[in-house]
């Protein structure tokens, strides 16, 4: 099984609405994105992660008895950022990339990967802002 990120939405009405696109290469290389965020002058690429779903996977922690899902935990207490923010860390890091064109990788270059995942994450965030709401990435396995 592999940990993977979804682009999510949080919706008005309290849901969350998932891409449910694995994006394996933004989870690989999420501390590198840090990095070139930070060169970049923008906030991390990790700001945006939520951990709430890999937690219940992997603990022993049960869900309170008013939430039947990880969802809905992510939803209540989750990392969430507003579409505009989440857009400019993307944004920003996919010009940063694209202009420096970094390896990713040390046996293979997982470049392509990156810029795609990053492409289609940003026409998500995209659609949040339309719909105004909030964004993350939900580390899942």
């Amino acid at each position: 099984m592999s940990t993977v990120l979804w682009a999510n939405h949080l919706l008005n009405n309290g849901e969350v609405a998932s891409d449910e696109s694995d994006k394996w290469a933004l989870y690989k290389h999420a501390d590198k994105l840090d990095k070139l965020a930070s060169v970049a002058g923008l906030e991390p690429f990790s700001s945006l992660l939520d951990h709430t779903d890999m937690q219940f996977n992997l603990g022993d922690d049960e869900l309170p008895d008013e939430i039947q899902s990880t969802n809905k935990l992510m939803a209540r207490d989750g990392v969430w950022k507003s579409a505009e923010d989440a857009l400019g860390i993307l944004n920003g890091l996919l010009t940063a990339i694209t202009t420096e064109k970094p390896r990713f990788g040390v046996l293979k270059n997982d470049y392509d990967a990156v810029v795609a995942e990053l492409s289609e994450s940003i026409e998500y965030a995209k659609k949040a802002r339309k719909l105004g709401v909030k964004f993350n990435f939900s580390v899942v396995m």
